[in-house]
């Protein structure tokens, strides 16, 4: 019974005299004649080395080696080739035997063909290091992009004299969808927008740079006209059934020798006007961009005194969920606006919009934020 139980086994099952030179094989089974190809006939009297072949691992065999000359029990996987020359894995496990006195007299060695994991290992692996390799790829391509955004924003801190103008732009990933920009139209007017395209990723940023790129190259006439601006975007960028993308704009013009502010919204967040103690939002009407063929625009015209704060802001800076699951709101954001009124403009934003973020769990937020805010010198 444990001769044919030999015999019959799958695996390869051999037996080397320890005490022999050279090791020889004394034994082996029906198994490993199937396993290797070589005939028992051909294999009795060698040592097993003649299973290694020129792809066999170097490392892998001085393991091998090293265990039978301490003779101790050893396991490692080896590329063995079979009598046609064809490559197989063969995961190898030898362990001592020893008679009566502790003498190692034989090692049993049991042969498994595991060529098949190990293959889908190896292409795991491949495919792992591919993936990895894009991956970094595509941080790269991301990061470079990150760039190019970036750089169009408003690179001047000074745009008319007795006017303060400052901004924030964060991201939620590498690549936003909002974008603003400042343009001087003349020694005493500046035109701006913020807009904020829908969905995040390089979709949402590939069209707000495109709008940036837009904006900055329409007629001198057009820059000074907000509802004429949104009117024009809306007839250049209508919704489609492959994008499906919209986006929310505020456009407007700062005209100091007027001391007016006169802006229209297309769908996007309320401007807001801090004037000493007093705060207040202006809610306009209007389809975002894309949305509808017709829309109607309003122009609202605001009268400037010195000291007056106007911000205009993204809806990341409202609608951002706090720890609670409520959003952080208009009425918070004006709250902390007025909180910061002694604060320099820029420290201003900074600092509410920190509230903002710290309303978070993690302290980050899971949309872009854009803020931008103009003081009329006292």
């Amino acid at each position: 019974m444990k001769e044919r139980a030999l015999a019959s086994a799958a695996e390869g099952i051999t037996i080397a005299d320890a005490m022999a030179p050279d090791r020889p094989l004394i034994y082996v089974n029906e198994g490993f004649t199937r396993l290797t190809g070589f005939s028992i006939e051909e294999t009795l009297g060698s040592n097993c080395r003649f299973l290694q072949g020129p792809e066999t691992d170097p490392a892998a065999v001085r393991e091998l080696r090293e265990a039978i000359a301490e003779e101790r029990k050893c396991e490692v996987e080896l590329l063995n080739y079979r009598k046609d020359g064809s490559t197989f894995w063969n995961r190898l496990s030898i362990t001592p035997v020893r008679n009566e006195v502790g003498q190692t007299t034989h090692f049993v060695g049991i042969q498994s063909d595991v060529t098949r994991r190990r293959v889908a290992e190896l292409r795991l692996r491949d495919l792992n290091e591919s993936l990895r390799s894009a991956n970094d790829k595509m941080q790269r391509d991301l990061r470079a992009a990150a760039k190019i955004q970036h750089a169009l924003l408003p690179t001047q801190t000074e745009f008319l004299s007795g006017t303060s103008i400052r901004w924030a732009y964060l991201p939620c990933d590498e690549l936003a969808g909002d974008i603003l920009d400042i343009f001087p139209i003349d020694a005493n007017r500046v035109a701006f927008y913020v807009l904020d395209v829908s969905g995040h990723g390089v979709q949402a940023a590939l069209l707000s740079t495109t709008l940036s790129r837009w904006l900055s190259r329409s007629s001198l006439e057009l820059k000074t006209q907000p509802v004429e601006m949104l009117e024009h975007l809306n007839v250049n960028f209508q919704l489609d059934g492959d994008s499906q993308q919209f986006f929310t704009c505020c456009y407007g013009l700062l005209d100091l020798r007027a001391l007016t502010l006169s802006f229209a919204s297309a769908g996007h967040p309320s401007p807001i006007l801090l004037r000493g103690s007093n705060i207040r939002e202006f809610q306009l009407p209007g389809f975002p961009v894309g949305v509808v063929a017709n829309p109607e625009y309003e122009l609202e015209i605001i009268e400037l005194r010195q000291g007056d704060r106007i911000f205009v802001y993204s809806d990341g800076a409202i609608e951002q969920a706090g720890q609670t699951g409520q959003q952080f709101g208009i009425a918070r954001l004006m709250q902390e606006l007025s909180a910061n009124r002694s604060a320099s403009l820029q420290s201003s934003i900074d600092l509410t919009l920190r509230a903002v973020l710290n309303s978070t769990s993690d302290g980050n937020s899971d949309d872009d934020i854009s803020m931008l805010g103009i003081e009329i010198d006292a």
